[in-house]
């Protein structure tokens, strides 16, 4: 009786070997589904930071649509590019324009890229002593202008004459891919004409005298015919 009562304990009970093997499974799946929630929060902040990324280019593109568009006739626009430490540096200056700030006439605006330490480049904005760095994380950023006689792109533009028809704008921000952005800037000479007077004045009065006589009025001519009436006397 006590060796079938100790045969049935030892069936009754888990071994040492199934209870390794069942630790084990347990931490498989464990780290599974660790890794797989670990994966969706990492996709979750990847997806958010894209969204940052092309709301803040989309702002920035907005922005600097409007400020084309609205330059005045007077306005002066410089672009240049330079070289430094293995990267190209953009830099756009517009004259005798609006401030971005407070709408204040006749200022200096420039948008530039600087090399920033470590790798990269900022993207900065100034207008006279005010400065404000629009982007921090930017591996490429370079403006070029469409030029006239060539119809080539061309990152420079020195001709204070004129303002070119198109600007266009790559940028690139860190772990994002490359955005290209082309803006229409107004002729000056249309610009000139939106701040004058139209050409002809609206009639705000109505005609003093009729273009033509109507037709219900008498003839007023005098009768210079003479009288034609026939002899009705009789023959002798």
């Amino acid at each position: 009786m006590k060796a079938l009562h100790r045969h049935a304990s030892r069936a009754s009970a888990f071994t040492l070997l199934e209870v390794i093997i069942v630790l084990a499974i347990t931490a498989l799946v464990l780290g599974a589904v660790y890794s797989l929630g670990q994966g969706t929060l990492m996709l979750a902040d990847d997806v958010r930071r894209a969204e940052r990324r092309d709301a803040r280019t989309q702002a920035f593109a907005t922005f600097c649509e409007q400020m084309l568009m609205s330059l005045p006739a007077t306005a002066l626009l410089k672009l240049s590019t330079t070289q430094e430490q293995g990267q190209y540096l953009t830099r756009m200056e517009l004259e005798h324009v609006r401030s971005p700030f407070d709408e204040t006439l006749d200022c200096r605006v420039a948008l530039f890229t600087k090399v920033k330490p470590g790798g990269g480049m900022h993207l900065m904005l100034t207008c006279g002593e005010a400065s404000v760095v629009l982007f921090e994380d930017l591996v490429r950023c370079e403006w070029s202008a469409l030029q006239p006689a060539t119809q080539l792109w061309v990152p420079f533009w020195t001709d204070g004459a004129t303002h070119p028809k198109l600007l266009k704008l790559v940028m690139t921000q860190t772990g994002g891919d490359a955005t290209e952005k082309v803006f229409w800037i107004a002729p000056m000479e249309a610009v000139a004409l939106t701040n004058t007077q139209p050409l002809t004045q609206p009639l705000t009065q109505p005609l003093t005298q009729p273009l033509t006589q109507p037709l219900t009025q008498p003839n007023t001519l005098p009768n210079t015919q003479p009288n034609m009436q026939p002899n009705m006397q009789p023959k002798p």
